[in-house]
């Protein structure tokens, strides 16, 4: 048991070193052992049909030379045998086909061996089967492998007289040694023809094996070529590669991408990180600044009238207003995109009617507005979505407060329309102001991002209400964009999926 477990582990060792080596030199070897067993069971499966062949061959060439030898010989030959049953065997002269070695019996009719010409002790087979010999003849390439003293015999036997009514058998035997070493004599050179074949194959193959491996190689080259800096680097697809190597390229070429749009995104999310903590000090900086003045100045002392008291205290708390207000949309900004991709989860949602919805909020829409007009146009149906109501009312007022910063406060007109499209729900916040330009409007989502940044700041914007609405409309998986041309005002449009409808029978 203890060699077993020792074989064992030698042999997963030796396992190991080989899995080691390099790919075109596993393969060799696979090969070379696969071929050398492959050669070793040819060269036995010839073996035993070439040790068969010539038995078989030899038993034909005894039974033609008993049957050359005329009847009257082995009539006589073997009625001095059965007369001399005690005695020796008789000493005759040996027969050109008989083998150094050999043996010549007679067996009569109730199956004895009388030997007649024998230098060793004559083989003997069961008697019954010398009775179905008589009785059924023997086969002109059958013999019998009797093993002897001496070693194995290969025993042939033929009829006396005729097969009708026979006299008797004559038996010869053979020693199998001389066709054994011939068998083993075309084995070895087999063994050497094929030993010579399988070193000139390797010597032919290794070459082979290391230009078919190739571009395998230089996938391996171009995986070593690849890092942070050389991020653009790539496995040719060249004409005629093979199938296997091929795919491994393409889907090194794929990881490779992705990788690459990995990095990028780091990237874009680091530097988008950097222009976040830049523009949001910058926010915060400025009321604080303003504050700060009006402290100091009030610090130093010196005659200031009431009126001009109260001018300082109420810029001071304007500014902490706004500084406030900003401080609130970033945490809104933060605990949307801690929703963002789990919302069913961090935000509880219901039935929503979005026309309804609007129509409550219409007076906190006025005081935002701020003596605009603000025009509703709402459906009398429902239009019914699933969502957070408190989110959607953040959209909707975030919409509107950033329609009356652009407008005009004396001739500003806002439209806040909502409507159904098939399978969604539209809300279109629209006013008359400036517009904004087509470069801009990709950008007006981004945080902190401003078309003006003075007029904007001016009247309390921060860049932060559209990049909210947004936030909260994926959470609802939504669309929002903005539809606009310089001079002719702006609309915002908002798609909300619809509410499933709910069939009779209970199912959407």
């Amino acid at each position: 048991m203890m060699l077993w477990r020792h074989a064992k582990t030698r042999l997963h060792e030796l396992g190991v070193r080989v899995r080691e080596k390099p790919l075109s030199l596993q393969l060799v070897m696979a090969s070379l052992l696969l071929l050398s067993g492959v050669m070793a069971i040819i060269g036995g499966v010839q073996a035993v049909f070439m040790r068969q062949f010539l038995y078989q061959q030899t038993a034909r060439s005894l039974h033609q030379d008993i049957m050359s030898t005329p009847g009257q010989v082995w009539m006589w030959l073997a009625t001095q045998a059965a007369s001399s049953t005690a005695g020796p065997a008789i000493h005759m002269q040996p027969m050109p086909f008989l083998e150094p070695g050999g043996t010549i019996a007679y067996v009569d009719m109730t199956g004895n061996v009388h030997p007649i010409l024998a230098s060793a002790r004559v083989p003997v087979l069961p008697r019954q089967d010398y009775e179905a010999m008589l009785t059924f003849g023997v086969g002109l390439a059958s013999y019998r492998l009797v093993a002897t003293n001496v070693g194995q015999e290969l025993v042939v036997t033929s009829i006396i007289g005729r097969p009708d009514n026979p006299t008797g058998l004559v038996q010869i035997s053979v020693p199998t040694a001389t066709l054994n070493t011939m068998v083993w004599r075309q084995l070895r050179l087999y063994g050497v023809i094929a030993f010579a074949a399988l070193a000139v194959g390797s010597i032919l193959y290794i070459p082979l094996v290391r230009r078919t491996l190739v571009p395998l190689r230089r996938v391996v080259d171009h995986a070593h070529r690849f890092n942070i800096g050389n991020l653009e680097e790539r496995v040719p697809l060249a004409k005629g590669m093979q199938a296997e190597v091929k795919s491994l390229a393409t889907s090194f070429n794929a990881m490779l991408d992705r990788i690459a749009t990995a990095f990028q995104a780091e990237r874009e999310a680091k530097e988008q990180m950097r222009q976040f903590v830049a523009d949001a000090s910058h926010e915060l900086r400025t009321p604080l600044t303003a504050i700060g003045g009006y402290i100091e100045v009030l610090l130093r002392g010196g005659e200031f009238t009431t009126t001009e008291l109260q001018d300082a205290l109420r810029q001071m708390h304007g500014e902490t207003r706004r500084l406030s207000s900003l401080v609130q949309q970033l945490l809104e900004l933060a605990q949307v995109d801690q929703t963002e991709g789990d919302a069913y989860r961090q935000l509880p949602f219901g039935d929503v009617d979005i026309a309804r919805l609007v129509v409550d909020m219409k007076p906190i829409l006025e005081m935002i507005v701020q003596g605009r007009d603000l025009r509703l146009e709402v459906p009398v149906s429902a239009v019914m979505v699933r969502g957070n109501a408190a989110a959607l009312r953040q959209v909707i007022m975030n919409l509107v407060q950033n329609a009356a910063q652009h407008t005009s406060p004396a001739n500003g007109r806002i439209a806040l329309v909502v409507k159904n499209v098939p399978g969604k729900a539209q809300l279109c916040v629209a006013d008359n102001g400036v517009g904004v330009a087509k470069e801009h409007q990709v950008r007006l989502f981004e945080r902190f991002y401003r078309v003006d940044s003075a007029r904007s700041r001016a009247n309390g914007g921060a860049g932060l209400g559209l990049a909210i609405c947004k936030s909260l409309v994926e959470v609802h998986h939504g669309e929002i964009w903005c539809e606009s041309e310089p001079g002719q005002g702006a609309t915002f449009v908002v798609e909300l999926p619809l509410k499933p409808a709910v069939s009779e029978d209970g199912r959407g």
